[in-house]
């Protein structure tokens, strides 16, 4: 699971979670949840993610072993970056529509 892998990159540079979180941005409670997957990742903890620890392979961090890749098909190959660029697009386009709606007055 992408948790353990996770907490086994963290450690192989000797950071322990309450240094994560605070190198992501997240609460040491928050790093915990999702180091022990008790909580899933969103967008903004890959985008921070990539941002801080770029030699990340989120296809890597994210592929079952011995099975299929999460992120990709098996047939295709992308680049580690695409998956958030992708990201960062969808995160755009939602952060426009909310300011569209926000503008817009609805009657009940």
């Amino acid at each position: 699971m992408y948790n353990e892998k996770l907490g086994r990159f963290f450690k192989s540079r000797g950071l322990k979670q309450k240094e994560v979180g605070e190198i992501l941005g997240y609460s040491p409670a928050m790093m915990g949840r999702y180091l022990h997957g008790t909580a899933s990742i969103g967008p903004d903890f890959l985008i921070s993610l990539h941002k801080h620890f770029p030699e990340i392979d989120l296809n890597e961090l994210f592929e079952i072993e011995n099975g299929p890749s999460m992120v990709n098909d098996t047939r295709a190959v992308y680049g580690k970056s695409n998956v958030l660029f992708d990201l960062e697009d969808i995160e755009q386009r939602i952060h426009k529509i909310r300011i569209q709606l926000e503008s817009k007055k609805f009657d009940e």
